[in-house]
């Protein structure tokens, strides 16, 4: 299955090897599969949302420039600039950057376009579109200094939650909504079972360790794993791509 590696595999017969609850593995490696068939698609959309806000950023602190240095605008690359943000528009909404549900944000960049060229002409209408701009700019500059989520919790997230509900929430609150269900549902379970494991594995050593016969030593083999192992640690390796 998507997302199974001989580490993984290798940690479940220990588990299995010391009678932990493997019921309770299963329902968390289906998780874990599901998590690492979309953590990459998740991590791919962040990152190129991310990339198209610094480009509107770059383009509008272009057009700043233009409006507040330049003693008369050059029309022609002012409207390219216009274009490639008509063009970008919408395409990079993200709800850890700049969210869909942002009517400030989008309200400002749809009078921008809206303003367009024809406002170089006029001397109010410039004014404006040049206030836009700063504020446009502004509000930037606030999604790219948000706190980066935790992919892996952000795409465990989308295993349960939507969009529309992060929306609702402040900057923080999302953050906070995604980094705790991703400890309390998926490695809090995880890191238990581990911990029984290891414990388990540590009492059963000493039997294994000095036995010759073949049974013994594929069951002390299996337990290797887990002898002097931290579940934190474990569990790094099990999420290693």
């Amino acid at each position: 299955m998507f997302g199974r590696n001989d580490f993984v595999e290798n940690v479940k017969s220990a588990l299995a090897a010391v009678d932990c609850d493997m019921g309770a593995f299963r329902s968390w490696q289906k998780m874990y599969d599901k998590l690492k068939k979309k953590k990459s698609e998740q991590e791919d959309r962040y990152r190129r949302c991310r990339e198209q806000t610094k480009r509107v950023q770059e383009d509008a602190q272009l057009m700043e420039h233009m409006l507040t240095t330049a003693q008369s605008v050059d029309g022609k690359e002012f409207g390219r600039l216009l274009k490639d943000l008509r063009q970008m528009q919408n395409s990079f909404d993200h709800e850890f950057l700049v969210s869909k549900e942002d009517q400030e944000f989008h309200s400002t960049y749809d009078t921008i376009l809206r303003l367009g060229t024809k406002a170089l002409n006029a001397p109010d209408q410039k004014l404006l579109l040049q206030s836009e701009i700063e504020n446009l700019l502004a509000l930037l500059k606030e999604n790219l200094e948000k706190e980066e989520p935790e992919i892996a919790a952000l795409t465990f997230y989308y295993q349960f939650g939507s969009d529309q509900e992060l929306a609702q929430l402040p900057p923080a609150e999302k953050l906070s909504k995604i980094t705790y269900l991703y400890e309390c549902e998926f490695r809090r379970p995880i890191l238990q079972l581990l911990e029984s494991g290891i414990s388990g594995a540590g009492e059963q050593k000493h039997t294994y360790e000095t036995a010759t016969d073949r049974g013994s030593r594929k069951k002390y083999e299996t337990l290797q794993i887990f002898f002097g192992a931290h579940p934190e640690h474990i569990l790094e390796q099990m999420m290693e791509e």
